[in-house]
């Protein structure tokens, strides 16, 4: 079994991937999954990964790499979401979240806007 040892490159890159993972766990396992905490859901994801991929970084670069990929994949869900009105409604009609979520969030106003105009077409 000795050459399916971890070396201590291995368990670095085990540790660094255990901090990032370990950050998205904790979110998800807060509370109740729901349709409202996709988009803060994905905010908070995309935060970590930006903060973690920036450079300078002293993760390692296959962790890096991942990374990268992975806040690319992310940007993809993100602008599926965009095609669909659902997530945008949720979001605004959330009492916690309503309109002021984006604005926190620093969202442009412009999707700020379509996001109120299609919750007023919606129930009108």
């Amino acid at each position: 079994l000795r050459p399916f040892e971890l070396t201590l490159e291995d368990w670095a890159i085990a540790t660094e991937l255990r901090d990032v993972l370990k950050d998205a766990t904790l979110f998800f396992s807060r509370d109740t999954p729901n349709l409202a905490m996709v988009i803060p859901a994905m905010d908070h994801i995309d935060n970590t990964l930006t903060e973690q991929t920036r450079a300078g970084s002293p993760l390692q670069p296959s962790i890096s790499a991942a990374l990268r990929l992975a806040k690319k994949t992310l940007n993809r869900y993100y602008k599926l979401s965009d095609m669909s009105a659902t997530y945008r409604i949720a979001m605004v009609l959330h009492p916690s979240h309503k309109l002021q979520y984006f604005a926190k969030a620093c969202w442009p106003s412009a999707w700020i806007k379509t996001a109120k105009e299609i919750v007023i077409d919606e129930f009108n």
